[in-house]
């Protein structure tokens, strides 16, 4: 346990861990002690000092415990959520999500991390617990990320969710697509930056840390494909199941 700690307070640097973050986990037969990425800390705040200096970025400072019936009015909202694609305002804040993205995974390339998607038929390298990608990128500066061609589904399949968008660049054989760019950067800052895990209070935690990063007119569709969509997993129609 003390060396958890001590790997924990390593990653963080100088970076305080949220009030009331959840941990220490078992992973296996060892300890780990979330919090935060000092070093994701600085990308997040070198980026919005050069693409949103109109704002005072302030990031949160504590982790909230998911409002179990708020969720359940996101996730019904998220159901009864029409698919309007070419609506203007739903174009407009997708576009903007997703040239904010891209940005956004432009500075976490300039870090020198190394993106991977998980190929086909390879094991998922983070199966044991998904906070394994955080001890990636804090020790190796490097992040699997499972790719939208892998998981896209074969059934009521969606070819024209504008996240779907080739983006001109390649990772190997791997034509990044937007919903792909959002991938990386959710995790990275969304996630791994303060510490927040993969299941319902995770995942609203991590919109939160994450939504601040976007503009006004991009975060509806920032907000629907995180918040909305995994209210949805965890407290829709099949969130028991889920569970």
């Amino acid at each position: 346990m003390d060396e958890a700690q001590a790997t924990a307070a390593r990653w963080a640097g100088e970076r305080k861990p949220l009030e009331g973050l959840q941990g220490p986990l078992m992973i296996g037969d060892d300890h780990f002690v979330p919090g935060p990425i000092g070093k994701i800390h600085d990308v997040a705040e070198e980026y919005m000092r050069t693409h949103r200096p109109e704002i005072k970025y302030a990031p949160p400072t504590e982790f909230r415990p998911v409002d179990p019936e708020h969720s359940k009015s996101l996730a019904q909202a998220f159901e009864e959520m029409k698919h309007e694609p070419d609506s203007p305002a739903v174009k407009n804040s997708y576009n903007a999500m997703i040239d904010e993205t891209a940005k956004q995974y432009e500075a976490i390339k300039a870090t020198g991390l190394k993106i991977e998607p998980i190929p086909p038929g390879m094991d998922d390298p983070y199966a044991k617990n998904p906070r394994l990608a955080a001890h990636d990128v804090a020790e190796n500066n490097h992040l699997w990320f499972f790719p939208t061609s892998s998981g896209h589904g074969t059934l009521n399949k969606v070819s024209d969710n504008p996240l779907l968008r080739p983006m001109g660049e390649k990772i190997g054989d791997h034509e990044m697509l937007a919903n792909d760019m959002f991938r990386v950067v959710h995790d990275y800052f969304g996630h791994l930056q303060h510490g927040h895990g993969f299941r319902a209070a995770g995942e609203d935690n991590a919109w939160r840390s994450h939504a601040g990063m976007y503009s006004d007119i991009a975060r509806p569709a920032m907000t629907t494909e995180t918040r909305g969509q995994n209210s949805w997993v965890n407290y829709g129609p099949h969130g028991e199941k889920n569970k």
